[in-house]
């Protein structure tokens, strides 16, 4: 079984809309805004989910880390491709998310207080998912770290 991992970048600036295209539509072009960016981003470890996570399963049932990463890439392509500025809204909105539910698979996620923490501190970024950092930024004591 397969195990996925998300890690939350916050990027100080704004990424041009035809490189998020690219980033959401996982194209295999040149996107050096973002590639920049995501070396200068700070990461923070969510968790990790499986395949089992994603069958058959209602979008409730599945996990945190499921849930943040579905929200944020609906945020990142309705209307127009970007990376979604994170305000008070939005992290209110992820942080009620990430909460665990009582009908939730098990799965490795971060304390909540921890994302809170991290969300609150980037304020006005702009937000991406991330299966990893990229594998010269370390981020050392997380799970998942490079």
């Amino acid at each position: 079984m397969f195990e996925y991992r998300l890690w939350l970048a916050a990027v100080p600036e704004p990424i041009p809309e035809a490189e998020a295209r690219i980033y959401w539509n996982l194209k295999d072009l040149p996107t050096p805004t973002l590639d920049e960016a995501l070396k200068q981003a700070h990461y923070a470890y969510v968790g990790s989910w499986q395949d089992r996570h994603l069958a058959n399963i209602s979008q409730a049932g599945r996990c945190s880390a499921v849930r943040v990463f579905d929200w944020l890439f609906y945020r990142g392509t309705i209307d127009c491709y970007q990376a979604p500025i994170l305000d008070a809204r939005m992290r209110d909105e992820l942080i009620g998310l990430y909460q665990p539910r009582p009908d939730d698979l098990p799965a490795e996620s971060t304390n909540t207080d921890e994302i809170a923490a991290f969300l609150t501190t980037h304020l006005g970024w702009c937000l991406l998912p991330q299966e990893a950092p990229p594998t010269d930024h370390p981020v050392p004591g997380h799970p998942g770290a490079v």
